[in-house]
């Protein structure tokens, strides 16, 4: 039998015996609190070239003007005595398709020098290589000059109104740089004369079949 002296002491505790495991239950049930930390959105640039407020310049080889007959003289011939870089090509030639993003990224460097107005250092043309019938006075003169191909796409550099040298097959904006450089008259090679190798079918308009393979 519990003293009366001892009931409140033991009231008490269990008060607090009882207060205690409901606190542990309501613990045990209690959510998880997560803490989330906001961040910042990470913002990636990218810097073309060495600077990054530097602007690739390009130009649309698609509005170059088409070399014939009605105007290979003036063109050749310029009033600036401007060499003339030639895109020869097919729409049906795979190739001549890809040449175009090189072109489009070498050729500011001649036709735009340092990007002002300045005088240029060539005329780019394109010529289509099966307009044949508009283009036998054009092509006469390669073959005067014995500068024949059979590969396209090519690339044909007139200076002074002759066909100095040419380059054939696919190539990267920086081999068409290299070429022009080394034969332009003011380019890197100060115009060295070369010229190429041609194999006894290799006359140009012959067969337009033939330069197609």
């Amino acid at each position: 039998m519990i003293s009366t002296s001892r009931a409140p002491f033991l009231f008490v505790f269990t008060l607090m015996m009882f207060a205690a495991s409901r606190h542990a239950v309501v613990e045990s049930f209690a959510p998880a609190i997560v803490i989330e930390v906001a961040r910042r959105p990470t913002t990636l640039s990218y810097q073309e070239g060495p600077s990054a407020e530097q602007q690739i310049i390009v130009v649309d080889t698609s509005k170059a003007t088409h070399i014939d007959d009605f105007n290979h003289e003036t063109i050749l011939n310029n009033t600036l005595s401007l060499p003339v870089l030639i895109d020869c090509y097919t729409d049906k030639c795979g190739p001549c398709k890809l040449i175009e993003r090189s072109l489009q990224e070498a050729l500011p460097k001649f036709i735009s020098p340092d990007g002002d107005e300045s005088r240029p250092r060539l005329q780019f043309v394109k010529w289509d290589a099966e307009t044949t019938e508009r283009s036998k006075q054009f092509m006469s003169i390669l073959r005067e000059h014995e500068m024949t191909f059979r590969k396209l796409p090519t690339l044909l550099l007139f200076i002074d109104g002759v066909p100095m040298n040419l380059k054939s097959g696919m190539s990267s904006a920086a081999a068409i740089d290299r070429f022009l450089e080394e034969y332009l008259p003011d380019g890197e090679g100060k115009g060295r004369e070369r010229r190429p190798r041609v194999g006894p079918k290799g006359a140009l308009g012959v067969s337009t079949r033939k330069m197609n393979r």
